[in-house]
């Protein structure tokens, strides 16, 4: 598991350095909101497709030689955007990144193959410190990096080189720790390559389904925010590189919080679905704050209310995936997961910059409570459903 925490770390170090700063990749290319934010779209449209297929592999041939392959490509994604210099050029680094993003699933899958089902809670916390602490050192060294005045003159060369060169750190990583976790299994069922077709691991599962309705709904309005809080913060409160750097960093810091030390024991002893729904209301409340009043304070009790949201989101779904999810079919069923999120990420951010572009700089997040309000009654039929099957 020791491994595995670095390999998880180091590449979300590498991706989240430059997390705060692609939209203005895109905008020094003369791009608008609504393009910007598409393109992060792009990424999730990437993941979209790739996870399923990634977790499928894993399940037939390991988990580590996924986890080596994907991050040998995000170390050439990062090289491209270094010297970025079009459009097309910040567009093919982005797919190929988020293809190789895919492998979140194969990392919940190791831990699935190497927890029982009461420590899996804990396990998953683990992964998710993991991402979170990474999340946390990438973008104040980001922002300190690029520098700058204003978002907009920052040196983007230095933190994607530096991501490369991260992301190498954990193919590394990979190839020299990573004991793998499951036996090849070339006899397993024949892979698929339409993302569609593989949500037919759910035919049959009704609360499988219902969970995964669930990951959509969060995760489409968790994308909404993310698409569009960068160019909020800028066009808001004008920071510069190096503060939105860690602003994200702080972000990263209260969701490793959660996940390292308190999420693994409130979910055993009050169960995931009861942590989910404060999660749910965390989030909502945090992008309410956004629209109800534009100020540093409410910036920072905003930002954190997200990530306890963010901590619960990531912790809680997978693992209630997990467990609904036959042994042989975890890596798939996770998959599926990690591509249903990619999906509502995609959707999101594809109409979040339109919005925010024409409508108010603040609309994303107002549809974001919208949705989280949906998610919130079906997250309660959800938890009626498991103590019933409990009871």
């Amino acid at each position: 598991m020791v491994a595995l925490f670095l390999i998880v770390f180091v590449g979300m170090m590498g991706t989240s350095l430059l997390a705060p700063l692609i939209p203005f990749y895109a905008a020094r290319l003369g791009l608008t909101p609504e393009y910007i934010t598409a393109i992060i779209g792009l990424y999730a449209l990437c993941q979209f497709v790739a996870a399923p297929l990634l977790g499928q592999i894993s399940d037939r041939w390991g988990r580590k030689p996924v986890l080596m392959l994907t991050s040998a490509g995000q170390c050439l994604a990062f090289a491209f955007l270094a010297f970025t210099d079009s459009v097309w050029l910040l567009v093919l680094s982005r797919v190929i990144g988020g293809v190789c993003a895919g492998n979140l699933a194969t990392a919940y899958a190791y831990v699935t193959d190497t927890t029982t089902p009461e420590n899996r809670a804990s396990g998953m916390g683990k992964v998710g410190a993991a991402f979170g602490l990474g999340f946390v050192l990438g973008p104040a060294l980001g922002g300190v990096l690029a520098g700058g005045e204003t978002l907009m003159d920052g040196n983007f060369l230095a933190p994607a080189l530096t991501a490369s060169g991260i992301a190498a750190l954990a193919f590394v990583c990979a190839a020299l720790f990573l004991k793998e976790s499951r036996k090849p299994d070339a006899a397993s069922k024949p892979m698929s390559l339409n993302p569609l077709g593989r949500f037919d691991v759910v035919a049959g599962n009704r609360d499988l389904l219902l969970v995964l309705v669930l990951a959509f709904l969060l995760l489409l309005a968790s994308s909404v925010r993310e698409a569009t809080i960068a160019l909020w913060v800028n066009d808001a409160f004008k920071l510069s590189s190096r503060e939105l750097g860690f602003l994200f960093a702080y972000t990263g810091l209260v969701i490793t919080a959660l996940q390292g030390a308190v999420l693994g024991g409130l979910s055993k002893k009050f169960g995931e679905e009861n942590v989910l729904l404060i999660g749910i209301v965390a989030y909502g409340v945090g992008l309410a704050s956004f629209v109800a009043m534009q100020s540093i304070p409410v910036l920072i009790l905003g930002t954190t209310l997200n990530a306890i949201g963010t901590a619960v989101f990531s912790n809680a779904l997978p693992t209630v995936s997990s467990k609904l999810a036959r042994a042989d079919q975890r890596g798939l069923v996770l998959g599926v997961y990690q591509s249903t999120g990619s999906l509502a990420r995609f959707i999101g951010p594809s109409f979040a910059g339109v919005i925010y572009a024409h409508v108010a700089i603040t609309a994303p997040f107002a549809f974001g409570v919208a949705v989280l309000a949906v998610g919130l009654v079906l997250a309660l039929v959800i938890r009626r459903r498991i103590g019933a099957a409990r009871g």
